[in-house]
């Protein structure tokens, strides 16, 4: 899932989504489609943003990595 980015579809894409719809980070109606877009990208801007990644050096991307799972773990599984 690490290394996802704007125009990838699939099974993981799906998940990826998923993980964002259940932390709170998209609105997708009537939910995952497999298809990073826009819309994906921003929510992983802001899952990313949650965590920290606005530390200096670390660029806050539209790409998911690490960030979107630890975030997803903290909100999800309390």
């Amino acid at each position: 899932m690490v290394g996802l980015k704007q125009g990838d579809t699939g099974e993981n894409v799906a998940y990826l989504q998923e993980l964002l719809i259940a932390a709170g980070h998209l609105d997708k109606t009537p939910g995952a489609d497999g298809k990073y877009g826009p819309e994906t990208t921003e929510a992983v801007r802001k899952a990313r943003a949650a965590q920290g990644s606005n530390k200096p050096g670390t660029p806050i991307t539209g790409t998911a990595a690490g960030q979107v799972m630890k975030e997803f773990v903290e909100r999800v599984c309390k």
